[in-house]
């Protein structure tokens, strides 16, 4: 494929991705699983697509960035900048969203262990331990 085509369907698909980028670290400043849903699966999509890209243009070699006009050389590395400050952004994002996620989810596992108490366990032979406690068990669903 002509280089200065590649270029401008990498740009496309970057703008595309800024835009998606955009979208998903507003979403992340108040959480709503169900508007997240679609557009990582949205953004999953895109990055698939701009990995082949990439993978395609690397296998150009450098004879891809010389034969590029100027103007969309210049153009593909504004768009490739906005969309790595975004990509960076919507990582820090995503750390902190998981962080705060798990540690709701290890308090509420911390919360049932203790309302559960404390159960009699069993030997090997099926018969009650020997007066040993142990903690009820407990299962949470951590896809909620």
């Amino acid at each position: 494929m002509n280089p200065n085509v590649r270029a401008q369907n990498l740009i496309g698909l970057m703008e595309e991705l800024v835009d998606l980028l955009e979208r998903e670290n507003a979403l992340l400043e108040r959480p709503r699983a169900r508007e997240l849903g679609p557009v990582v699966e949205e953004k999953q999509a895109l990055f698939k697509l701009y990995e082949e890209q990439i993978h395609a243009i690397a296998e150009e070699g450098s004879a891809f960035g010389a034969a590029l006009e100027p103007d969309l050389r210049e153009r593909l590395r504004a768009t490739g900048e906005r969309f790595d400050d975004l990509a960076r952004i919507n990582e820090r994002k995503l750390k902190v969203m998981t962080a705060s996620s798990q540690h709701i989810v290890d308090r509420i596992a911390d919360a049932a262990r203790r309302a559960a108490g404390q159960v009699q366990s069993y030997g090997r032979s099926g018969a009650a331990g020997n007066g040993t406690l142990h903690p009820a068990p407990v299962a949470l669903n951590r896809d909620c």
